[in-house]
């Protein structure tokens, strides 16, 4: 047999003890490899901790499974570097780490877009190469979102008015895509002396239907929006904000909270990839409330004159 050939398959017997008998610590992720694409590009919130890996080679790596069933084979290293500015945090002792698995924090927005380049390193004992390259990927930072309902917030006008709004809408902005807006409605009416007299819901979406009674509504489920601009809380038709029992009626809109796509990234690593129940994604206070007040319109009543047979 040549002295080549048996350098070969003896540097092949090498390996594979390497590969067999040298793996590192379990590479689980948070979530599931089904969460994960290589776009090439993901867009964040500032002030979030979102998750990063990169696919470690196949060949050095033959057991590999994000979902946590394989291995990383042990002395391998990846670098994660910013290519511009220095204020990402890489988590997970990087930026020289032995595990494909970052976190990054710290991205600001007046630095946006960023670009991240990780290296896969191999050890001493199969060469200490590198492709020299790496892969990168483009983060953009966007603000946290936000909404108002800006105008007018307060009216007290008669049944009927032309200045009644035919609708209470909001205007989002800042975050990225895919908005989810918390509003409560309240609908109750007024004594002649103005206190408190009943209260009542609302389908929050087209017409007053009284007179159910309830204390208050909010949103089971959230409503959405897919970009920013104007927010139709509710819509109704001209002249639908009516009293209810003859009486001064007051429906209170409150704009309470949002949150949009960038920012549920950032409930990503807590929530450990699970996105099936809206409500334990960390929504953003935006407190802002329309009073709507409809007064019934007085009626004149009669004349009272002397009774005609007085003094009879």
């Amino acid at each position: 047999m040549k002295k080549t050939n048996i350098f070969k398959i003896a540097f092949t017997l090498v390996l594979a003890f390497v590969i067999t008998g040298a793996f590192a610590q379990s590479t689980d992720v948070p979530g599931l490899a089904t969460d994960y694409a290589t776009t090439g590009a993901v867009t964040v919130m500032e002030g979030t901790t979102v998750p990063l890996y990169a696919n470690p080679d196949a060949y050095y790596h033959p057991t590999y499974d994000p979902d946590g069933a394989g291995t990383l084979t042990a002395g391998f290293t990846w670098t994660w570097t910013e290519q511009v500015t220095s204020d990402i945090t890489f988590g997970n002792n990087n930026p020289l780490n032995e595990d494909n698995y970052t976190t990054i924090s710290g991205m600001l927005v007046a630095n946006s877009p960023y670009n991240i380049n990780v290296l896969e390193i191999a050890p001493a004992a199969m060469g200490g190469c590198d492709d020299g390259v790496g892969t990168n990927i483009a983060v953009t930072v966007v603000a946290q979102p936000t909404a108002t309902l800006g105008g007018t917030t307060s009216y007290n006008l008669c049944e009927g008015d032309a200045g009644l709004p035919a609708n209470v809408t909001a205007t989002i902005s800042s975050g990225w895509q895919n908005y989810r807006v918390v509003w409560t409605l309240e609908v109750k009416t007024l004594t002649g002396a103005g206190a408190d007299k009943d209260f009542y819901d609302s389908d929050k979406t087209t017409v007053i239907i009284p007179p159910v009674l309830a204390e208050e509504y909010t949103t089971a489920v959230p409503y959405t929006q897919a970009a920013t601009g104007a927010y139709d809380i509710t819509s109704v038709a001209a002249g639908t904000f009516t009293v209810i029992d003859n009486s001064a009626t007051v429906y209170t809109y409150t704009l309470t909270s949002i949150n949009d796509n960038a920012s549920r990234f950032g409930d990503f690593i807590v929530l450990d990839g699970d996105d099936t129940v809206a409500a334990n994604f960390t929504y953003y206070a935006v407190p802002e409330t329309v009073t709507i007040r409809v007064n019934p319109t007085p009626t004149t009543g009669p004349i009272y004159h002397i009774v005609n047979t007085w003094a009879n």
